[in-house]
């Protein structure tokens, strides 16, 4: 592989956890608005999602491995082995994308 090709697709797989970074860090907080009170003002609350906090914590760690294998794949050719293990992390900061943006909200 070219050195041209190994930083676009290094690239490419920083950008692909850099958007499930964004994804996840996008759902922390979870706004409702509480029921009025006598005044009839109904008053905004934020809480924690804490499954997004997680998910964002993987896939910022995914962000900066990949960022790492950036580095290295420009200086040197790189075995398949760690294209596989790049990829890998890539997939799973996408995964934990999914499984925060389908994950069950709390009621209030």
């Amino acid at each position: 592989m070219s050195r041209v090709q190994r930083i676009v697709t290094a690239s490419g797989l920083i950008l692909i956890a850099g958007f499930a970074l964004v994804v996840t860090a996008s759902q922390i907080g979870v706004t409702w608005y509480s029921a009025p009170d006598e005044t009839g003002v109904a008053t905004k609350q934020v809480a924690v999602f804490e499954p997004a906090v997680v998910g964002t914590v993987v896939a910022g760690l995914a962000a900066v491995a990949l960022l790492a294998f950036l580095l290295v794949a420009i200086r040197r050719v790189l075995s398949r082995r760690m294209w596989a293990t790049a990829l890998g992390v890539s997939i799973a900061a996408v995964v934990a994308a999914v499984l925060v943006s389908t994950a069950s909200r709390p009621t209030f």
